[in-house]
């Protein structure tokens, strides 16, 4: 993250972060590609823990969290939408701010991402304390993840309260460029949750 915001800082270097940041461009697949893997990785999770004994209800949260990250990693890339070149259908094309064939670049979401990201951060934060209960140990957040959630709640905090009280133009421009990032750390902590679970715990 410090190397990153370095990267948009100088002049030198800015322009080569904020192509990796637009659409479609390295951030982004690097966020839909490591979604993908943490979907297929909660799958795994949720067939040893399943072959072992566990009950459905560990089990079948972690289908349900691995599904969840394949269809974010599918709205990341639009559904294939530019990696296969069909068009969006017009009654998606107005409704939609981009154009695109997706749910969160609806009218009624832009603008609220920070709020999505928050709830991402928060339900970590939970996780991590649900882990502390033998009966959920299984399903709870590794404590390890808890710098990266801190980033998230952090930087969703400051989008939110930069919305309500616009704090300075380049500012807010920062916070917006770098959310995309932020989706990255997203990824990466929903990677890990269940990789580290199955280092730990197996």
């Amino acid at each position: 993250m410090v190397l990153f915001a370095i990267l948009l800082l100088l002049p030198s270097t800015r322009s080569v972060g904020l192509w990796l940041l637009q659409e479609n461009h390295p951030i982004e697949l690097g966020t839909a590609f490591i979604l993908f893997a943490g979907c297929a990785v909660s799958m795994v999770r949720a067939v040893k823990i399943r072959k072992v004994g566990g009950t459905f209800i560990i089990y079948g949260f972690y289908i349900v969290f691995g599904m969840g990250l394949l269809f974010v990693a599918m709205e990341e890339l639009a559904w294939g939408q530019w990696l296969f070149g069909f068009e969006t259908p017009e009654a998606c094309k107005v409704i939609n701010r981009q154009g695109e064939t997706t749910l969160h670049n609806l009218a009624f979401f832009q603008g609220h991402s920070e709020f999505t990201r928050m709830t991402f951060g928060l339900g970590a934060l939970a996780g991590v304390w649900i882990g502390l209960y033998p009966k959920f140990s299984k399903i709870g957040v590794p404590a390890l993840l808890l710098p990266w959630i801190a980033i998230i709640i952090v930087h969703a905090g400051i989008d939110a309260f930069n919305d309500f009280i616009p704090i300075q133009p380049r500012f807010d421009l920062a916070i917006n460029k770098t959310s995309e990032l932020i989706e990255l750390y997203i990824a990466s902590t929903a990677f890990l949750y269940p990789f580290l679970n199955g280092r730990i715990q197996d």
